[in-house]
């Protein structure tokens, strides 16, 4: 009887300090490409980081969605992280953390009946997609279906709006997390783009600039208006300037009157100098067409646009509170600030090179998965 009162506590105690087995939703479908939008790198780059942690056990990616396999244009094949089915894995366990796709309801009621525990992780905009699905008549997003979540992460960007809402929705504690990023698939295009003789990084000297906002403008967090009123005020001041502006991810916008009568107020589009262009992935963009970036945000300050345009060294004229001191700073909504801040940067970018990137570079290792500090929050996080 001691004997097996001894086997049940250490079989017990080897439970608990056994290594959690970590899945992270993904939504994987033929044909998805990983520069389409932010959150398939936010859930590359979080399994990246915990695997470097030696408390974390297994991470899987959960295919929320129908591919059978990791689809190529994700990139993910490099990562070291399998693409299971959730019942394969429904005994082994331990943390779930809904982040790319809604995984079955019935399928999370019944792992957290066997002990998982359930992390809901939302990186976007969640009030304002609640808002504009209905509004708008969009596809459907964010369905709070009364999964049996233990937490809810959201990041910093989403703090103010978001956490209060995601508390009293979910019934459940809110953490904020840090925001992580790493150059790896920045690299791997560069890399592509090299061998088609196409250079990704700043390169000064030029006696123009060629503009680009690269906004997704499918909401009103992210659209390309105040760039392009930014673009037009540093234009009408300094029209020498101004060789181009690429309105990037536009397509849908200028088939629309109300968009027409807007873009054709600027002196830019007047004077045949801007062109409304389709989705183009941001580094194979700047490598061959663009100079500068500009940018804008309503309440949603963390992007993954700024970490590789700065990477770049690239001039980045934006409105985000939360970059500190990098790039080109002008406040809210004041587009005349902004056509300021982008004269600035015409005219000191170059000398000040050296210094803009040590800023820049201070602003990525705060954000990156090698920064110890950011996985000690997760792991820690997640070991509780």
């Amino acid at each position: 009887m001691t004997d097996d009162i001894h086997s049940l506590r250490f079989a017990s105690e080897n439970t608990r300090r056994r290594r959690p087995a970590v899945g992270i939703s993904l939504f994987a479908r033929d044909g998805q490409a990983i520069w389409e939008n932010g959150i398939h790198q936010n859930i590359a780059f979080l399994a990246m980081m915990l695997k470097r942690s030696d408390q974390i056990g297994p991470v899987w990616f959960l295919n929320g969605g129908d591919a059978r396999t990791l689809p190529a244009g994700l990139d993910l094949d490099g990562l070291d992280v399998p693409l299971v089915q959730p019942h394969d894995v429904t005994h082994e366990i331990d943390i779930v953390i809904e982040m790319g796709a809604q995984l079955p309801l019935e399928w999370l009621r019944h792992v957290k009946a066997l002990g998982t525990k359930l992390i809901a992780c939302f990186v976007g905009h969640i009030y304002c997609s609640l808002a504009e699905t209905p509004i708008f008549g969009k596809p459907s997003g964010h369905i709070f279906n009364g999964a049996p979540f233990d937490e809810v992460w959201v990041l910093p960007k989403a703090a103010m709006t978001d956490e209060p809402l995601l508390r009293t929705l979910t019934r459940a504690p809110v953490y904020t997390m840090p925001h992580i990023w790493s150059p790896y698939f920045l690299e791997r295009r560069i890399a592509a783009l090299a061998r088609e003789s196409a250079t990704f990084g700043y390169r000064p000297g030029r006696k123009t600039w060629r503009l680009a906002t690269l906004e997704p403008n499918i909401s009103v967090v992210k659209t390309c208006h105040y760039p392009m009123l930014v673009c037009d005020e540093f234009y009408r001041a300094q029209p020498e300037a101004v060789e181009h502006l690429f309105v990037v991810n536009a397509m849908h916008l200028k088939e629309h009157p109300t968009f027409l009568h807007f873009a054709n107020s600027l002196d830019l589009v007047r004077n045949h100098k801007a062109t409304f262009d389709p989705r183009v992935d941001l580094p194979g963009l700047m490598a061959r067409h663009a100079d500068a970036v500009v940018s804008h945000h309503w309440e949603n300050p963390q992007n993954y646009l700024y970490y590789d345009v700065l990477y770049g060294g690239y001039p980045l004229i934006h409105n985000s509170t939360l970059l500190a001191d990098a790039g080109y700073y002008y406040p809210d909504f004041d587009s005349v600030a902004g056509g300021r801040a982008l004269a600035h940067a015409w005219h000191h970018h170059d000398a000040q090179l050296d210094d803009y990137r040590a800023k820049a570079n201070a602003l990525l290792k705060s954000v990156f998965i090698e920064n110890q500090a950011n996985l000690d929050t997760y792991v820690a996080r997640l070991i509780a």
